[in-house]
């Protein structure tokens, strides 16, 4: 096994244990719930826009080691950006932020919070349409 991989599969458990950016956001302005169930995973996911930028984001749920690692990689990645930015985040980002193999089997797991935000985001673009 390469140091690499060691030191990915690290970070994946790391974030795993003692995940960024979990629990509900108080001031959250918009949210997403999605749920894989062939696992038994459930996720919501809270935005919080402001001056057009994502100032806060969080995540709750019941979730594998996998799918929470996943989504306080990405929540960490997310923070800051615009919503056309957030919209551009792909399955692939999110796997290479991972940086580790990911069976088939798991991969609804590892995409879990992207699902989830992606509802979030383009939900809210139908909001913003509205609102011009």
């Amino acid at each position: 096994m390469t140091a690499a991989v060691d030191l990915y599969r690290a970070v994946v458990l790391e974030h795993g244990k003692r995940p960024r950016n979990r629990g509900p956001l108080p001031c959250a302005t918009h949210a997403a719930d999605g749920d894989n169930p062939l696992c038994g995973d459930a996720m919501r996911v809270e935005l919080e826009w402001r001056d057009a930028r994502l100032s806060a984001i969080g995540f709750t749920g019941e979730s594998c080691v996998l799918a929470t690692a996943s989504a306080s990689l990405m929540t960490e990645r997310l923070r800051g950006l615009s919503l056309e930015e957030a919209r551009q985040i792909s399955k692939e980002d999110v796997l290479d932020e991972l940086g580790i193999q990911v069976s088939p089997a798991r991969l609804k797991c590892a995409l879990l919070s992207l699902k989830v935000l992606k509802v979030g985001a383009y939900g809210l673009a139908g909001e913003e349409d509205e609102e011009a």
